[in-house]
């Protein structure tokens, strides 16, 4: 069994923080800042990891199967809580046939899925190019034309949207894939001009809104320098139990992807807040807070008794705890 790396379990976790802090304060420099490189940085550590359980070795059919289970499942269950977020929310607007509509042409009803289905997509798009192309700059090259061809398609289609979208999120998965040695190592200069290219484009160009692909370049090239800051962040030991909190965070970003939403959804409703837009300071720390606290039971009870529902076998949690216990 491929022994897991830690650090980058950190990293997830310090991650799936800044999307919840994304979400409850949706604009301000912080924002900008989270935004220039957090999403971006999950596809990159997915591109290292695998490499690091050398998935592209294993048949096609087992495969298929473990990606089908994998996202799969939480897809749906994420979808229904998108529905119970809207209701709560905005009330009653759509019908059974109106939400299922939703699902079906990829408007969804909780836009976290777009991360699932995207990472699905390249997921499979990458295993097909691994094993037809052996060489890794021809690889990059490859992932590269397939990119600027996407610029071409059209955008007022939701299926078409989402492959345009997988197909630039995919160069941030083949770099963490290629270039896996380079994440693994620290190196304190490049560290610090990483970190001032993260600033720089988010506070003098805010959020990237897709308008032209030197934009898109340069959030790039934003994104890969967030995902070497925010690995090499993972390294920095902050305490055995802020460490232990942060890997088990991380382990569990599709529960918290998946659940976050409806809970800050639910708190804001009981505090009167609609416009995350302008969402004040200390009712902000009260949604943090609120999700903070319902995901920790949320998180056991999945892991616990349902464990699939964010694409988990319960062999493989029941490992993980009993590892946990011995050491």
């Amino acid at each position: 069994m491929t022994k897991r790396l830690d650090y980058l379990d950190r990293a997830k976790g310090y991650l799936i923080i800044l999307v919840v802090i994304g979400h409850i304060w949706q604009s301000g420099p912080v924002f900008n800042v989270i935004y220039a490189f957090h999403m971006p940085a999950f596809f990159v550590i997915s591109g290292i990891l695998f490499q690091h359980t050398k998935a592209d070795q294993r048949q096609f059919g087992p495969f298929l199967k473990s990606r089908l289970f994998a996202f799969g499942l939480p897809f749906i269950y994420i979808e229904i809580l998108g529905i119970l977020t809207d209701i709560v929310r905005h009330g009653v607007t759509l019908n059974i046939k109106g939400y299922l509509f939703n699902t079906l042409t990829f408007s969804f009803n909780d836009h976290n899925l777009w991360f699932i289905v995207d990472l699905f997509l390249i997921e499979l798009l990458f295993y097909a190019l691994v094993k037809v192309i052996k060489d890794k700059r021809i690889l990059i090259i490859t992932v590269c034309l397939l990119y600027a061809a996407s610029r071409f398609l059209p955008r007022d289609n939701a299926y078409i949207a989402t492959v345009r979208s997988a197909l630039y999120y995919n160069l941030f998965f083949t770099f963490g894939y290629c270039m896996h040695s380079l994440f693994h190592n620290f190196y304190p200069g490049l560290c610090a001009v990483a970190a001032l290219i993260v600033f720089s484009v988010g506070l003098f160009f805010g959020k990237n809104d897709g308008g032209s692909m030197l934009k898109d370049l340069l959030y790039m090239l934003s994104g890969i320098s967030g995902a070497y800051v925010i690995i090499q962040a993972g390294k920095v030991p902050l305490g055995p139990r802020t460490d232990r909190a942060l890997v088990e965070t991380g382990k569990n970003t599709i529960t918290i992807f998946g659940t976050h939403h409806f809970y800050y959804a639910v708190i804001a409703v009981l505090i009167g807040i609609s416009d995350f837009a302008s969402t004040p300071i200390g009712p902000g720390l009260v949604m943090l807070l609120g999700v903070t606290i319902l995901e920790i039971p949320t998180i056991y009870a999945i892991n616990r008794w349902c464990p699939w529902l964010a694409g988990k076998h319960r062999k493989a949690v029941t490992l993980t705890q009993h590892q946990g216990e011995k050491t």
